[in-house]
């Protein structure tokens, strides 16, 4: 025979765990901010000197599904070409109030493209640089 109320509580103990679940996932979200849809990247000045010395800044704008911009993300730069292709000061750098993130790329010794791929969640995009020969 059933005690009475049996059900009752096997009900209420499943909605409980049901909205325990929902807050901590409402929780995980909102501590986790808005997920990068895009970014935009660019390189000033696009052609450098190979001559161990010349510097070009590369900037990522992080952006939400609704074009805005995404603050206090980690984007992460990486470069392409190692050897004699120059380095970045920083490889990962903060997003600011404008979901902006810059680092400066200075040239290597070698002439050539170089392609940085700047990443954010699991966006990245990749821009060039071309480095010419001393003269």
């Amino acid at each position: 025979m059933e005690k009475k109320g049996g059900k009752k509580k096997v009900y209420m103990v499943v909605v409980v765990v049901v909205i325990i679940a929902i807050v901590i996932v409402v929780w995980a979200v909102w501590l986790r901010g808005p997920k990068v849809a895009n970014i935009e990247l660019s390189v000033e000045p696009s052609t450098l000197v190979a001559d161990d010395k010349s510097t070009a800044v590369v900037t990522a704008k992080i952006f939400d599904a609704e074009d805005n911009p995404i603050p206090n993300i980690t984007v992460e730069f990486k470069l392409s070409y190692l050897y004699r292709g120059g380095n970045l000061k920083e490889d990962k750098v903060t997003t600011d109030k404008d979901g902006k993130a810059s680092t400066t790329y200075t040239a290597g010794t070698k002439a050539g493209e170089r392609k940085i791929t700047a990443s954010a969640d699991d966006k990245s995009k990749i821009v060039t640089i071309n480095l010419t020969e001393k003269e």
